[in-house]
């Protein structure tokens, strides 16, 4: 599993180049959202990284194939999300 952070800007231009589509999993989140993207080889997780009060970028995980550790990491951030605790 490869992990970066990134600009929104820039996780527009990768998205066009992995061919990315929403999933319809998403979570919302203070500044940004959170959301799982299908990609050409994989699939990726995007998680809201609040920089300070004002502004954000993003976390990716992206896994080739089924992305089993991608999606696992997704479920357990939106049971706690969902909760409210964390």
């Amino acid at each position: 599993m490869m992990e970066f952070s990134i600009s929104s800007k820039g996780l527009e231009k990768w998205m066009h180049q992995n061919r990315a589509e929403y999933t319809g999993a998403f979570v919302e989140g203070t500044l940004l959202d959170n959301f799982v993207i299908a990609c050409k080889r994989g699939f990726a997780a995007v998680y809201e990284h609040r920089l300070n009060e004002w502004s954000s970028d993003y976390r990716v995980e992206y896994e080739t194939g089924a992305a089993q550790k991608v999606w696992s990491r997704w479920y357990q951030f939106e049971a706690v999300a969902n909760t409210g605790s964390g």
